[in-house]
């Protein structure tokens, strides 16, 4: 317990420096971010570190036919993992640059160069490792390139999203920080609504995958994002940071609630994939890197799925 309270303690110091380093160190002449890169070279690692532990955790395919992904083909998702975030940024980082240098302020709120250049080098490396069934069939068969074509998903892919919100053109700061405090804020709540109220309403919400968690705790997880989603409406509209520029009709507070509720969700469903994927591999933890949480993927697994509500929601607006 005291080493899962030392190292939460230190997640919240980093998270919190992160975020104030993208507040608070302005964006240069030509509208590049380097204050936005802690989190790029964060998530860079989560990436990489994740790869790594999936890839274990399924096991190695050897000539039996025993296990999981070939030795070659996980190598091929951890290296895949590792360039995708890195090749997004550069690239993003470049079209704003180029813009300026043309005289011009970027009109791509979502980066359509960065995304194509963050999809080639995913694309090219799933076709690499597919292409292993072909060059060394007797270790990569279809399951082991399953494996690592959802490891390239999954901790690749999936894990983009964030540093894609991270460069959003508008409401970058508001979006991340509004990531950043739900998922913990749903993690908590859930916790001690199921805690309060499990016995009371024991019924469980996927009990083939997590029998601990009740559906009393996923609402009070629920309740938790929406709290999180008020925190970050008076920390906007009251302190100034993050800003959030919004010009539509509904109430910024109402806006944010309504972004809260499938990003809640979704963090629990992360949660869920991340109990059915070690459930399956037949382990505890993903791995060991940070002391009473587990592994990378056991601390950001909500995450990563949250962080899909979140682009898509201010995409939309």
């Amino acid at each position: 317990m005291k080493q899962r309270v030392i190292t939460g303690i230190v997640y919240v110091f980093v998270i919190v420096g992160l975020l104030a380093m993208k507040i608070f160190i302005p964006p240069m002449q030509s509208g590049v971010e380097f204050g936005a890169v802690g989190i790029d070279i964060l998530f860079t690692l989560i990436s990489i570190i994740g790869a790594y532990e999936f890839t274990r955790a399924v096991g190695e395919h050897n000539e039996t036919g025993d296990g999981g992904i070939s030795k070659i083909q996980r190598w091929c998702a951890i290296v895949t993992c590792g360039l995708i975030t890195p090749v997004f940024v550069i690239t993003k980082m470049l079209s704003v640059k180029l813009a300026s240098v043309n005289g011009a302020v970027s009109s791509d709120p979502i980066g359509g160069p960065a995304l194509v250049a963050m999809l080639t080098v995913a694309s090219l490396g799933a076709m690499i490792t597919a292409s292993m069934t072909v060059f060394d069939h007797d270790r990569s068969d279809l399951k082991s390139t399953a494996y690592a074509e959802l490891c390239i998903l999954y901790c690749g892919v999936l894990v983009s999203v964030i540093p894609n919100i991270n460069h959003f053109m508008e409401n970058s700061a508001v979006a991340v920080t509004l990531l950043f405090l739900i998922v913990p804020a749903v993690d908590s709540f859930a916790f001690f609504f199921g805690s309060l109220f499990g016995k009371m309403w024991p019924l469980k919400l996927a009990p083939k995958t997590s029998p601990n968690k009740t559906v009393i705790g996923a609402i009070g997880g629920v309740i938790g994002g929406v709290i999180a989603a008020l925190i970050v409406w008076v920390l906007a509209e009251f302190a100034g940071f993050p800003t959030f520029s919004y010009g539509g009709r509904l109430p910024k507070w109402l806006l944010l609630i309504i972004i809260s509720i499938p990003t809640a969700i979704l963090a629990q469903l992360g949660d869920l994939f991340e109990s059915a994927v070690k459930r399956g591999c037949g382990i505890k933890d993903m791995g060991k890197i940070l002391p009473g949480h587990g592994g990378v993927l056991d601390r950001f697994d909500s995450m990563l799925f949250a962080a899909v509500s979140i682009v898509v929601s201010f995409m939309i607006i």
